[in-house]
């Protein structure tokens, strides 16, 4: 294959670490790209496995090498990489994944027809070998953005930058977020650049015992935590202590506390849906529909307090004017003093 006339306008960075067993099939998966004007920058990082080999053993010129002599981690690994780019965009891709073969075309494609988006994922397969499921997540800005409150939905190994939003205002993996520096670039990205995500499968995303949500789970969990902390407060959320708990036992349905609890868990509701509207542009009537299920579960919970909670279900606007039904469910179970289990 010849070198392409033009320079190329989209970088692949391409972090390894002891990455053989899969290199090969990822390798593949992006030198067969239907868009051919890019360029592949693997960055060894101190490899004690046949990984540089068979990066070395790649003739193509669209493919280089640069090794760390030790062991330098992930994060200062990525951020050497954004150092050396020069393209016009970048591209992630891990050295155990697959990319589908359209897939820089296609995020090319949209980053230029969509030139206020500095940062652009999309859907992906998870597998394993035994299983696959897509994971579709939410595709515009003002949905990717209100999804971030909750988690991380930017699959870091199908995201494209805009290398210009990078370098104005110097966005790099921050150490101090191990584990989830990917969530947490994306909510500084969000300040400054709109998001997106195309509604296509891009990668093919290998899930195994050495990925690092399977290795770091509980590390993640924890700066994750963080990183949700930092978003809501970005969009005007104030969060107070507690707050965090609340949100994760009210939107899984688990609410532990009790009523002075159940107070603060509805004033968070209220304040989650004017920011959820006014902030995020998310459908007031659906969200209202998702709110009046959540405030009556969390209710439900502590309905053996009898009309107390029920009076306190009625306090809210998602409760005084929701579905009904749940009105006159929970009307039965403070009469009944039965709480949902």
């Amino acid at each position: 294959m010849t070198t392409p006339a033009s320079p190329p306008r989209v970088t692949v960075l391409f972090p390894v670490y002891n990455g053989e067993q899969y290199l090969r099939e990822a390798l593949e998966s992006l030198l067969t790209q239907t868009f051919p004007n890019f360029s592949l920058l693997a960055i060894d990082d101190g490899s004690t496995d046949s990984s540089l080999e068979i990066l070395r053993s790649i003739k193509d010129p669209r493919l280089s090498v640069k090794v760390n002599p030790t062991n330098r981690g992930l994060i200062n690994t990525l951020n050497e990489g954004l150092e050396l780019v020069q393209s016009e965009y970048v591209a992630r891709m891990d050295a155990d994944d697959i990319a589908t073969p359209y897939r820089l075309e296609e995020q090319l494609a949209f980053m230029d027809a969509h030139p206020d988006v500095g940062l652009c994922g999309g859907y992906y397969e998870r597998f394993t070998d035994t299983e696959s499921i897509v994971v579709r997540p939410p595709t515009t800005h003002e949905d990717i953005s209100y999804a971030l409150i909750f988690d991380n939905v930017m699959a870091h190994n199908t995201v494209m930058f805009r290398r210009s939003v990078l370098e104005r205002y110097r966005l790099r993996y921050d150490p101090a977020f191990a584990y989830a520096e990917d969530y947490e670039l994306w909510v500084r990205f969000a300040r400054y650049s709109r998001l997106a995500n195309l509604p296509r499968v891009l990668v093919r995303y290998r899930f195994h015992p050495a990925n690092t949500s399977s290795r770091f789970k509980t590390e993640q969990e924890a700066t994750a935590a963080k990183v949700r902390h930092i978003h809501r407060a970005n969009l005007g959320l104030e969060p107070q202590v507690g707050d965090a708990l609340l949100h994760r036992q009210l939107f899984d349905m688990r609410f532990e506390g009790d009523l002075r609890q159940l107070n603060a868990a509805g004033t968070w509701l209220s304040k989650l849906y004017r920011i959820g509207v006014w902030r995020c542009r998310q459908n007031p009537v659906s969200l209202f529909v998702q709110f009046n299920r959540l405030w009556y579960s969390a209710c439900g919970k502590l309905a053996d307090d009898g009309l107390t909670v029920f009076l306190q279900f009625l306090r809210k606007p998602y409760g005084m004017f929701g579905n009904p039904l749940y009105t006159l469910k929970l009307a039965y179970r403070c009469w009944k003093r039965t709480k949902i289990a």
